[in-house]
C-alpha cells in the first residue's frame, strides 16, 4: 500500500499580540497578529470571545469566523469593563486562545484634534487669475472635531466651496481673482482642545484699486494728485501708475500726464475755473488694474474750494451751533480761517456773524422762534472761496427732548465694591433743556459729604463714594427731570467684605468633664457673600492665649471634646467668608465637669431606698441652697420630682417603692440665685430584692461577671484595654508591661448580663518608677 509523505498538521498556535485600537461608549475595536505557527494548514479565521468584568463566563462574540486580524465588538454597556480572547481556526480545529492582559472599558476616548500633513501638502498655493485652488487637510480627534475655515482680514468669497468628513476637510476656490489672495485658516475643535493651521493663496492678476486720492498744491491751471498703493498688487510688483482726467461736462478720459512710478503726480495745463475728475490705475506684468475715481470734481484755482458739508448741530433760544468739513483743496496756499454768514429766511442780505480758525462756531444773539439760513466760506492768502450753504434753514429755539441716561457701560446695572474701597457710578445723560439731576440711596436723598461727591454737567453725572461701608450698598436711584417730564434709573451697588460676628449668646450644653456642645446663630451681616465656615477657639482659666479647636466648621453647632476635668474654659467663635474673618463672639466661662457624680444607693428596705451624692465642684457663683431628687420607673421616659421641698443634705430616702420594680434616680442642684443645674447622670436601672434585716441585693438586675481595666498615657486620648482576653472578678489588679518614667491614668468598667456600665472616674496620675511613696488611688465604682 503506497504511503504519502506530508507535513504533520495540528491546531494553530494562539495569536501573538492582542491590542485595543479604539473604544466608544458602546464598542471596543481589537487588532491582533497572526499565530507564529498555523498548524501546517491555512487559517480559516478567528473566534473572538469576551467576558464582562463582573462575570466569570466567556461568550462568543462573532457567529461567523473573522477572516482578518481586526474586529469591532459592538452593543456593549457604557462604562462597563470587558476582557477579550482570540483563537485561530484551521481545518484541524480551534487553537489555543490569546487573552488580553487587562480589561478594556467601553467609553468614548478623548483625543485633542490633530492635523495629518503628508508630503503633498503645500503651505502656499499660487494660481493664475481664473484658475482653481484645492486645499485638502486630513485630521483626527475624538469626538470628531468640527472644522471651520476663515479668511484672515476678509470674508470667504461666494465661489468658495467647503467639504468636510470625519477624517478630512477640503477648501475649493473656483475662478480665482485677486480678491481671493490672502491667508486661510482651518480651525479644528472638540471638547478636548483645538488646533489651527494657516495656508496662503496667491492669485496672479492685475493690481487692485489704488488708495484714495488727495489734491495738493492747487494753483491756477495746475495741481498735484497723491494716492496710496493698492493693498493687493495681484501677485506681482506694480511697475507704474496711469493718471487720467476728464472735464466734468465730458465723458471722455484722457491721459493727464506721462506714466509714473511714484504715488503722486503734478498735473498742469488745466483750464482755470473748469471742474475736472481724475482717476488712477496701477499696472503690473499682468496688465492694468481697476481705477480709483474721485467722487467730486476739482477746480484748479487760486482760491480754496468751499467747505464740505455745513451742518447746524445745535440750537438754543438765542444761538445756533454750526460745524463743517475742510475743503477738498486749499487753492495752493494754507487756509487761514472761515467766515460764517447768516440771514433771515425772507431777507436778501447776508450778514457776517463771525470768523474762526476752527471747523465749528456758535452764533449768538439770534431772535427766538425766527428762521435763519447760514453759509460758510474758506479763506486763504488769495481770498475767500465760494460759500457753502447749510442744507436747510433752522428755527431758533431750544429743542424739547425727554431726559434719558445711558447705563450700557454698567454691566447688569450692578457695581460690586469691597469695604474700605471707593466706587463710582458714572452715567452719560441727555435731554433738552439740560435735565436737573438728583441721587437717592433707597429712600434717602444723597448730598455731598466728605465721603460722597456728585459732579454733573449737561452730558453726564458722576456719583463717587469713598471708603465705602456695608451700609453704602443698595439701590441707587438717578432721577432726571426737565420740562418734558422726569425719568428714574436704578443702579444696584453690592458692598462686600468680612461678616459681622456670629449672633450670641453662645449656648453651652451637654457639659461633661471631657466635652460640651456649643450652639450659636449666624452673623446678622454675612458681608455680602455666603459664610464659608466658622472658627472656634478656647482659652483655659489663667491663660491669655487662645487655642484653635477647629477652623472649618460648617454648621452653627459643634461638639467640643478633649477638655480637662474641673478646668474652666471660655470659648469664642468667628465667622469667615471669602473676604475675611469676622470679629469673635465670646462665651461665658464654664467648668468641665459632670453636673454630679452618679448618685449611689446605700440603704434599702422593703419599700424604700436611700441615695447619696457628692456636692457639685462648681456652684455657679453662689452657695448651693438645696437639691431636687427625681425618679423614673423602667420603660418610661417621664422623670417625676420626689421631694416637695429642697433637700439640704447630700443624701435622701426615697419611700413608697414597690419591691421587684426597677427605678432610676438623678439629682438637680439649686444655688442661692435660684439657678438650677443640669441633672446629674442617672444611677441606671436599680432593682432591690431578697430583702432581709441583714442584707439586700442591688446589682442592676444581674450579677457582675467581669471588670475591664483600661489605661492611657498623659498626652494621649486613646484608652488601652489591659485584660482584654481574661476575666477579672476581684476588685484589685496589678498592671504590668508599662514603661518606666511614663505617667499613666486608669479607669474600670463593670460588666453583667445586661451589658457594660459607664467607666469609673479616672484615677489620679501615676508615674511608673521605683516606689517613692507615690500610690495609685483606686476610685469607688458604683455598679
Amino acid at each position: 500500500m503506497p504511503i504519502k509523505c506530508a507535513e504533520p498538521t495540528e491546531e494553530p498556535d494562539a495569536p501573538s499580540i492582542v491590542n485595543v485600537t479604539d473604544t466608544t461608549n458602546t464598542s471596543v475595536s481589537l487588532e491582533w497578529t497572526r499565530p507564529a505557527h498555523d498548524g501546517g494548514m491555512e487559517i480559516h479565521g478567528y473566534i473572538i470571545e469576551m467576558c464582562k468584568g463582573s462575570e466569570a463566563e466567556w461568550h462568543r462574540v462573532n457567529e461567523d469566523l473573522c477572516a482578518v486580524t481586526r474586529y469591532s465588538v459592538t452593543g456593549l454597556e457604557t462604562g462597563a469593563e470587558y476582557k477579550f480572547r482570540i483563537c485561530a481556526v484551521n481545518s484541524v480545529g480551534k487553537g489555543e486562545a490569546k487573552e488580553m492582559p487587562e480589561f478594556a472599558q467601553a467609553v468614548d476616548r478623548l483625543l485633542a484634534p490633530e492635523i495629518d500633513i503628508d508630503a503633498s501638502f503645500k503651505q502656499t498655493h499660487i494660481v493664475k487669475s481664473g484658475g482653481s485652488v484645492y486645499i485638502r487637510i486630513a485630521f483626527k480627534g475624538k469626538p470628531t472635531p468640527t472644522a471651520s475655515w476663515t479668511k484672515v482680514d476678509g470674508e470667504l468669497g461666494v465661489m468658495t466651496d467647503i467639504t468636510t468628513t470625519e477624517t478630512f476637510t477640503a477648501l475649493t476656490l473656483e475662478n480665482c481673482t485677486r480678491n481671493d489672495t490672502g491667508k486661510y485658516t482651518l480651525t479644528l475643535e472638540n471638547s478636548s482642545g483645538n488646533k489651527s493651521i494657516t495656508v496662503a493663496v496667491k492669485v496672479l492678476d492685475t493690481p487692485g484699486v489704488p488708495g484714495a486720492l488727495s489734491i495738493k498744491e492747487v494753483t491756477r491751471g495746475a495741481l498735484t494728485i497723491a494716492w496710496e498703493p493698492p493693498t493687493n498688487d495681484g501677485g506681482a510688483r506694480v511697475h507704474h501708475y496711469t493718471v487720467e482726467k476728464r472735464e466734468a461736462s465730458r465723458r471722455t478720459w484722457t491721459e493727464a500726464a506721462p506714466k509714473t512710478t511714484q504715488t503722486s503726480l503734478r498735473v498742469s495745463d488745466l483750464l482755470e475755473g473748469v471742474p475736472y475728475f481724475f482717476r488712477v490705475m496701477a499696472e503690473n506684468q499682468y496688465g492694468l488694474g481697476e481705477a480709483y475715481e474721485m467722487p467730486d470734481p476739482v477746480i484748479a484755482t487760486a482760491e480754496p474750494a468751499p467747505p464740505k458739508r455745513v451742518d447746524i448741530i445745535d440750537t438754543t433760544d438765542t444761538s445756533a451751533t454750526l460745524a463743517w468739513l475742510k475743503p477738498e483743496h486749499d487753492g495752493g496756499s494754507r487756509i487761514t480761517g472761515y467766515c460764517v454768514e447768516a440771514k433771515g429766511k425772507d431777507a436778501d442780505k447776508w450778514v457776517v456773524c463771525g470768523t474762526t480758525k476752527n471747523l465749528s462756531l456758535v452764533i449768538e444773539g439770534l431772535t427766538e422762534n425766527s428762521e435763519y439760513e447760514f453759509r460758510v466760506k474758506a479763506k486763504n492768502d488769495s481770498g475767500f472761496s465760494v460759500p457753502r450753504e447749510a442744507f436747510s434753514s433752522v428755527i431758533i429755539k431750544e429743542p424739547r427732548i425727554e431726559p434719558t441716561a445711558d447705563l450700557s457701560g454698567i454691566t447688569n446695572q450692578l457695581i460690586t465694591s469691597r469695604i474700605g474701597e471707593s466706587f463710582e457710578i458714572d452715567v452719560p445723560i441727555s435731554g433738552r433743556p439740560a435735565p436737573k439731576v438728583s441721587w437717592k440711596l433707597e429712600e434717602m436723598r444723597l448730598k455731598e459729604t466728605d465721603r460722597v461727591s456728585i459732579k454733573t454737567n449737561k452730558n453726564r453725572t458722576t456719583l463717587t463714594v469713598k471708603d465705602c461701608m456695608r451700609g453704602d450698598g443698595g439701590r441707587y436711584f438717578l432721577t432726571l427731570e426737565n420740562v418734558t417730564g422726569s425719568k428714574t434709573f436704578t443702579v444696584t451697588v453690592n458692598v462686600i467684605g468680612r461678616p459681622s460676628p456670629p449672633e450670641g449668646p453662645i449656648e453651652i450644653s451637654s457639659i461633661t468633664s471631657e466635652s460640651c456642645v456649643l450652639s450659636w446663630n449666624p452673623p446678622e451681616d454675612d458681608g455680602g457673600t455666603d459664610i464659608t465656615n466658622y472658627i472656634i477657639e478656647k482659652r483655659e482659666s489663667g491663660c491669655t492665649a487662645w487655642q484653635l479647636i477647629n477652623s472649618s466648621v460648617k454648621h452653627t453647632s459643634f461638639h467640643v471634646s478633649h477638655l480637662t476635668k474641673y478646668m474652666q474654659y471660655t470659648f469664642r467663635i468667628c465667622a469667615e467668608n471669602r473676604f475675611g474673618v469676622s470679629k469673635p463672639t465670646e462665651s461665658e466661662t464654664i467648668v468641665a465637669e459632670h453636673p454630679f457624680g452618679i448618685p449611689e444607693v446605700f440603704a434599702v428596705t422593703a419599700n424604700s431606698m436611700s441615695i447619696r451624692w457628692e456636692e457639685p465642684y462648681h456652684d455657679g457663683g453662689s452657695k448651693v441652697s438645696g437639691y431636687w431628687i427625681e425618679k423614673k420607673e423602667r420603660n418610661t421616659i417621664l422623670w417625676v420630682r420626689e421631694n416637695k421641698i429642697p433637700c439640704f443634705e447630700c443624701y435622701y430616702k426615697v419611700e413608697g417603692l414597690v419591691e421587684g420594680e426597677e427605678y432610676e434616680f438623678r439629682v438637680i442642684a439649686k444655688n442661692a440665685n435660684g439657678v438650677l443645674s443640669l441633672p446629674s447622670a442617672s444611677t441606671g436601672p436599680v432593682t432591690f430584692s431578697n430583702i432581709s434585716e441583714e442584707k439586700c441585693t442591688v446589682d442592676g438586675g444581674s450579677e457582675v461577671t467581669n471588670y475591664l481595666i483600661e489605661f492611657r498615657e498623659r498626652k494621649s486620648v486613646r484608652w488601652i484595654k489591659v485584660n482584654r482576653d481574661s476575666v477579672l472578678k476581684d476588685t484589685s489588679f496589678k498592671v504590668t508591661g508599662l514603661h518606666e518614667g511614663n505617667i499613666y491614668q486608669f479607669r474600670v468598667t463593670a460588666m453583667n448580663a445586661a451589658g457594660d456600665s459607664e467607666p469609673s472616674e479616672m484615677s489620679m496620675y501615676a508615674v511608673c518608677r521605683v516606689p517613692t511613696g507615690m500610690f495609685l488611688k483606686q476610685p469607688i465604682v458604683n455598679i
